[in-house]
């Protein structure tokens, strides 16, 4: 597997991965994380990707069978200002996931695109 920046012509492939992982998050327990608002919305998708922060995890075939946002900096969520029972290891930059989705068609997707993230910069943070 590797990860890649998303490019606009995956724009309907993550489409159906989103959709995979609400139907997979409902039949499993989850169904309103995503589920009632069509999380995420094809807008915030199309902006991840012209932002260059949408990552496509694509395995040996060339098919994408993952994808995550990836954003680095110094308080770039601003939800993470305030945590309860517990601490962040440090105030350095850090870099954070959001979206992460797969098809479900390989194992490791996920543990695939997090130690991408983790190698970026070695300081994650990520919220499920």
């Amino acid at each position: 597997m590797r990860i890649r920046k998303t490019e606009e012509k995956d724009l309907a492939r993550l489409m159906e991965l989103y959709a995979s992982a609400r139907e997979f998050m409902a039949k499993n327990g989850n169904p309103n994380q995503w589920g009632p608002t069509n999380w995420p919305p094809k807008d915030l998708i199309y902006d991840d990707i012209k932002t260059g922060r949408s990552y496509v995890c694509v395995n040996d075939e060339g098919r994408v069978v993952g994808t995550f946002v990836y954003v680095y900096g110094e308080d770039i969520e601003p939800t993470y200002q305030g945590i309860s029972d517990g601490q962040w290891i440090g105030d350095n930059t850090y870099g954070v996931i959001h979206r992460l989705a797969g098809d479900g068609s390989e194992r490791g997707i996920g543990a695939f695109c997090i130690n991408w993230a983790l190698n970026q910069d070695g300081h994650l943070r990520i919220d499920t």
